[in-house]
């Protein structure tokens, strides 16, 4: 066991992160209908259990390659969160765009606070962490060629004040705070308020508010429970704070993967937004 402490904000982030950050991916039942997911019982059903066996081979392989999970689910935190803050564009610049501001985010936040970080990335992945330090630098160093890109071509990209207004509490947030809390903060206000804002309008042009808030609220609960299940049965093999550690981050990136896919890779391309 890995003996640390967490503090009363980090507690409090973690909080956050699960009652209010979590609920955003809880759409994805109502994203589904959007894409044609509700026509047939059995299109239902495919989807289910598709998105349940992609969370589940998420977790299967964090328990056997840590690491490599790690780096992964990083790398696709870096895309997802950027790309997710921008408005999307059928372009390599957007891409480009979204990998520097999700690096500026993820990468602020570890390399802002190694030590802290550190501790819980051995939670995460265990002691031997040179493959994951070396990924992330490698991550940082893109990130530095990715600036001097668009700097070049700045003159092909539209930087709005709606981008500057969005970036200064960002700057604020991972400059001034510990790194739970600096997480928990872009997380359930920045990203899952643009997410939800850029989202829920198309949903409802779909379906009514009442059944978006309905199928929002039973994944969110069934998300929850998963969660308390998960944190009861470590309990036995882990100390409480490792425990938590362990539910809220793998557990996110084992919803962060579908997620991804379904938001980014189809529903964001589809309408455009």
């Amino acid at each position: 066991m890995i003996e640390f402490n967490l503090y009363w904000w980090d507690y409090l982030s973690l909080f956050l992160i699960f009652f209010v950050g979590v609920p955003h991916g809880a759409l994805d039942g109502a994203i589904s209908i959007t894409l044609g997911y509700s026509k047939k019982i059995s299109l239902q059903i495919r989807f289910l259990i598709s998105y349940l066996l992609f969370s589940s081979l998420i977790l299967i392989f964090w328990y056997y390659f840590p690491v490599i999970s790690l780096i992964t689910f990083i790398l696709i935190s870096i895309f997802h969160f950027g790309c997710g803050d921008l408005k999307w564009h059928a372009d390599t610049f957007y891409y480009i765009r979204g990998y520097v501001h999700g690096s500026l985010i993820v990468l602020g936040i570890i390399f802002l606070n190694l030590s802290e970080v550190e501790q819980f990335f051995e939670i995460l992945s265990g002691n031997n962490l040179s493959l994951l330090w070396i990924s992330l630098k490698a991550m940082l160093l893109f990130c530095c060629l990715s600036i001097i890109f668009l700097l070049i071509n700045y003159k092909k990209i539209n930087f709005s004040i709606d981008y500057l207004k969005l970036m200064f509490p960002i700057i604020l947030i991972i400059s001034f705070s510990p790194p739970l809390l600096a997480f928990a903060l872009y997380f359930c206000f920045i990203h899952s308020f643009n997410h939800m804002k850029r989202i829920i309008p198309t949903l409802f042009n779909f379906m009514n508010k009442a059944k978006a808030i309905w199928l929002m609220a039973i994944f969110s609960l069934l998300s929850w429970l998963g969660g308390a299940f998960a944190l009861y049965y470590l309990s036995f093999n882990f100390n409480q704070n490792e425990a938590l550690i362990k539910v809220i981050f793998i557990g996110l990136a084992a919803l962060t993967f579908p997620h991804m896919v379904l938001v980014d890779g189809f529903f964001r391309q589809k309408f455009k937004i």
